[in-house]
């Protein structure tokens, strides 16, 4: 199971795979209770109690930038850079659930290759390594969530909605005439186009109201969504789409309308013994009712097929 792929919920045998797994790679894996701080190392037959996680770093409290904090209330994962006696280290931590209990499940390794770099470097390879992160997570043009965003949280999405009985829900946007509005009007107008559609929807879907914005390639975007019903979820997104302004104003005055064509499906249309996977299944149910709309005289959303 790779790092990223979006699982929280671990029995303890799956978490003593991965941490092993890890440890390959980093030099320090332990778990970090979320009300004292202590931390825990994956042993053989049980979690090993250890000391407070600060002690590592050689100090006397909680890190003023406290990144096992942020996941533990986020439910996501963060990274950030410490320092031990010139030497810098990488922390990454995400949430984790065992047995019921949260943690955060942190992994720490050394940067060997700037350790020795002066403080105006290592200021800037934290910048790059920033800037690395957000190209991973974003879409640098829209800011809205990447395509690996959400291949890597799409089945923690899912099993969330599951297991609180609430639906998964997705909406598959496609600019149309796209194309036409590149040719005519240039790229950079075009991109213009992608903005102005990407910052409207997020105002709208973001984790903290259990959904996100993926840019998913070109000029088509996804909204991923746990809802309590999918009539509601779609009504949403239709009454959105006619409160946006759907035109970009040029230094001339003039203006160039844009439009999309939106397909909506939810995860409890899906059968389980469909041959491919329920993530697969979804994006094709919403993808073909997308194109249903566009053979049908476009800028419009089909919920139904």
């Amino acid at each position: 199971m790779s790092l990223y792929q979006g699982k929280y919920i671990y029995t303890f045998s799956e978490l003593k795979n991965e941490v092993d797994i890890l440890l390959r790679s980093f030099k320090i894996i332990r778990l970090v209770s979320p009300d004292t701080y202590k931390t825990y190392i994956v042993g053989d037959n049980g979690l090993i109690p250890d000391a407070v996680c600060y002690t590592v770093w050689n100090k006397k409290s909680c890190c003023k930038f406290c990144i096992s904090k942020k996941v533990l209330t986020s439910h996501d994962y963060g990274t950030k850079l410490e320092s031990i006696s010139g030497h810098i280290f990488i922390v990454i931590s995400k949430y984790i659930q065992l047995e019921g209990k949260s943690f955060a499940l942190e992994m720490v390794t050394e940067l060997t290759d700037i350790s020795g770099l002066g403080q105006e470097e290592v200021l800037m390879e934290i910048k790059r390594l920033q800037e690395e992160n957000s190209r991973l997570m974003r879409d640098p043009l829209t800011n809205c969530y990447s395509r690996y965003y959400m291949d890597m949280y799409f089945y923690e999405y899912a099993h969330t909605a599951e297991i609180n009985n609430q639906e998964l829900c997705i909406a598959l946007f496609d600019m149309d005439n796209f194309k036409h509005i590149n040719d005519k009007y240039g790229h950079t107008i075009g991109d213009a186009v992608l903005q102005s559609c990407g910052h409207f929807w997020l105002k709208y879907f973001d984790i903290h109201h259990q959904s996100f914005i993926t840019r998913y390639g070109g000029d088509e975007f996804i909204i991923i969504a746990i809802a309590d019903d999918y009539n509601e979820f779609c009504q949403r997104i239709i009454t959105l789409g006619n409160s946006m302004r759907k035109n970009i104003v040029l230094e001339d005055g003039r203006t160039v309308p844009f439009s999309f064509t939106i397909g909506c499906a939810c995860m409890s249309e899906i059968l389980k013994e469909d041959g491919r996977s329920r993530h697969e299944a979804l994006l094709a149910l919403a993808d073909s009712r997308m194109y249903q709309g566009k053979h049908s005289g476009r800028n419009q959303v089909v919920i139904h097929s």
